[in-house]
């Protein structure tokens, strides 16, 4: 018998509160943006150096989801969620020492892998307890809340730096996201859910390794575009003249945009199945990309931005469900931790790349028809997938 058969609606809603305020806080990593300043100010180090504390961290977020499905085994969720909540609290006292190794450490290594960990094991939770014809949404949900907290964050950062200093408002903030975990937790208790072990370290050599390769591979390539738009978003909006006003806000509708299209997604794969909706989601992200590489109006590049950024939050709300939907629910946590990587490759690259390309050029021109070249492969790559749900 399965945790989703002996748990009833009650314990369904609190732990899936839970899972949404941990993975909310948990994503506030993300709005780094709002840091990095303070942090060569503070530092006394160049871009280059500053970015690697940020770098560093989505390493970790990529390690702690991989590594993640040995953890849910060897620990309860209570154990593992007050880790999440404490983690981010140590990194704050290395990060403290106002060195940039102290940050690479406090932010990079145990803030990064402190929200990679709330992200993977709410994934895991609500997996767990949610019923099939209601697990994209469910999980739509968790991946939206993840990117809420960047949201709220990049605007409640400034505020406390403002009227507290950047690092007394630091501190500030982290004890603020570090207590809403803490309440995560005991709503988590309070539903006395107990979790059932379904698989086995046994099982991963069930894997078809040809059909994760091309998972690992769509996520790749569907989520590059994405990566890319996020990462330069605010130089491509500067190079056609646009202020300092017209980039916060369009990297707030961004990322808003990419939370309320995971939602809307997940409540897609839930009535039409993970192939379809992805596949069109693609189909969409090129025609946008084409769009951007031929347009010459900032106002048509603010859309296109949103829409990019929407469209890669979507991709990102549907693939835990669709790993579930392929290798099933009992291997779905350990698959994901590999299919997960793609993202955090994906992460360091595309930016990185789109940079070196810009230095190379001048201009966002042969990024983005590279872009548009990869999107097309992972229409292709999911076009050819074969896709069944597996209980």
């Amino acid at each position: 018998m399965s945790s989703k058969e002996i748990v009833n609606n009650r314990e369904r809603l609190l732990v899936l509160a839970a899972c949404l305020l941990i993975t909310f806080c948990m994503g506030t990593v993300h709005a780094f943006s709002t840091l990095i300043q303070n942090i060569e100010m503070q530092t006394n180090v160049g871009r280059m150096a500053s970015s690697l504390v940020y770098s560093t961290a989505l390493i970790n977020v990529t390690l702690a989801v991989y590594v993640g499905h040995i953890l849910y085994r060897k620990f309860s969720p209570q154990v593992l969620i007050f880790f999440i909540a404490i983690l981010p609290i140590i990194g704050l006292l290395i990060s403290n020492s106002e060195s940039w190794i102290g940050w690479i450490i406090g932010y990079g290594i145990f803030f990064g892998f402190s929200s990679g960990l709330g992200y993977g094991l709410s994934l895991y939770i609500v997996s767990s307890v949610t019923e099939n014809e209601k697990l994209g949404f469910a999980l739509g949900l968790v991946t939206a809340s993840y990117a809420f907290g960047a949201v709220i964050f990049s605007m409640l950062y400034p505020f406390l730096f403002d009227h507290l200093g950047f690092k007394d408002g630091y501190i500030c903030g982290l004890l603020i996201l570090s207590s809403i975990v803490f309440i995560g937790l005991v709503l988590f208790s309070t539903s006395r859910v107990k979790l059932i072990q379904e698989s086995s370290t046994s099982q991963q050599k069930d894997f078809n390794e040809v059909k994760i390769l091309k998972l690992w591979l769509g996520y790749f390539l569907g989520v590059f575009a994405g990566l890319m738009i996020i990462g330069h978003a605010v130089p491509m909006i500067s190079s056609f003249g646009g202020s300092t006003s017209t980039s916060i806000t369009a990297i707030t509708l961004m990322t808003l945009g990419s939370g309320i299209a995971g939602i809307y997604a997940g409540w897609l794969v839930d009535r039409f199945g993970c192939k379809r909706p992805l596949l069109t989601i693609l189909l969409i992200n090129t025609g946008a990309i084409l769009a951007l590489s031929i347009m010459t109006n900032i106002s048509l590049l603010l859309i296109l931005l949103v829409l990019i950024a929407s469209l890669y939050g979507a991709v990102i709300a549907i693939y835990p469900t669709l790993v579930s939907h392929i290798v099933g629910s009992n291997l779905s946590s350990a698959v994901y931790g590999r299919v997960f990587t793609a993202w955090g490759t994906a992460g360091l690259i595309s930016p990185s790349l789109a940079g070196w390309l810009f230095e190379k050029n001048n201009n966002y021109d042969a990024s983005i028809i590279f872009t548009l070249s990869i999107s097309i492969v992972a229409i292709l790559i999911i076009w050819t997938m074969k896709y069944s749900i597996k209980d």
